[in-house]
């Protein structure tokens, strides 16, 4: 995972939804001073489908062009905003696309819209957002309709860090921290304890294993106060909170309450009906978040603890 943000892929499909986003990347991309790559994909099996009508060649042509454009659109529009920019068109699958191209080109984060679905519906329709979410090595942003359109400068003064002391929220919050040097932006460290689940892990393991509320309260603070050691170390002011309730709704409403600029935290990379079943704070957070969500992904899925 880079430690600072160089360079962005933002990729565009030409609707309003991710057009809305491109501008509201472009405002994150400033505010880091940094390269944008514009990318737009021709959807192979679009092309592959109007060929039954005999003339893929020519649609895949035309395809092709519009896809330019929309590239070429959105790399003016970043380079008119003063942001070093360059347009990109490929074509296939869009979202191995846009992981492939930020591989091969050294991309450090991905910033693209999201439609705010969830549930059976996206895993039926499938979600490119998801699916990049879920599959890309670097971080990702997500902005969801509520942010795209909201007001903003290009300013981003506060992050959120939300951690439940494990291995990927703990990455994720410390790169949390050195994009806030970056960004010389504070950071606000929350954990959230979910008693829901705390209440069947104890039903399962014995109430001597899960421990009582008292204990998870000051081991939550002590993981708090050790990342907000390193980051007034690194020279970044840093807020701590303990909280109660459910994670996803605490960390949004958290995010409201205190005027938030970004979020960032850690997912294990589960998806479809298995992410479905067992749920995840971080796939909530990215389709309620009125701000901007940097997520950063773990392939261990021995990290699935889930209180913040």
């Amino acid at each position: 995972m880079p430690m600072t943000i160089q360079t962005v892929l933002i990729p565009t499909d030409g609707s309003d939804r991710s057009t809305a986003a491109a501008r509201r990347g472009f405002d994150l991309a400033a505010a880091l001073d940094c390269t944008v790559h514009a990318l737009s994909v021709v959807d192979s099996s679009i092309a592959t489908g109007a060929g039954y009508g005999g003339d893929s060649p020519s649609i895949r042509k035309r395809l092709r062009e519009k896809a330019t454009e929309r590239a070429t659109s959105l790399r003016d529009e970043a380079t008119q905003r003063g942001i070093e920019a360059t347009a990109v068109t490929r074509e296939g699958i869009p979202a191995k696309e846009i992981v492939t191209y930020a591989a091969d080109a050294g991309i450090d984060a991905i910033i693209l819209g999201t439609s705010g679905r969830g549930g059976i519906a996206r895993t039926v329709m499938g979600s490119v957002a998801d699916k990049v979410v879920r599959t890309a090595s670097i971080p990702v942003i997500t902005i969801t309709p509520a942010a795209a359109r909201a007001e903003t400068t290009d300013a981003v003064d506060t992050i959120l860090l939300p951690t439940d002391g494990s291995e990927p929220a703990t990455a994720a919050a410390e790169f949390g921290v050195e994009l806030a040097s970056q960004l010389t932006a504070s950071v606000h460290l929350l954990s959230v304890i979910d008693h829901s689940r705390s209440s069947i892990r104890s039903r399962i393991l014995g109430a001597e294993s899960a421990g009582d509320e008292a204990a998870l309260r000051e081991r939550a603070t002590a993981q708090l106060n050790a990342l907000a050691s390193g980051a007034r170390e690194a020279g970044v002011e840093a807020h701590v909170t303990v909280t109660d309730g459910d994670p996803a709704e605490e960390i949004v409403q958290y995010a409201e309450s205190k005027a938030i600029d970004l979020i960032a935290l850690g997912t294990v990379g589960r998806g479809g009906f298995d992410r479905l079943l067992v749920g995840s704070v971080a796939d909530h957070v990215i389709r309620t978040a009125p701000i901007p969500v940097l997520t950063t992904r773990s392939t261990d899925t021995k990290e699935l603890q889930t209180d913040l």
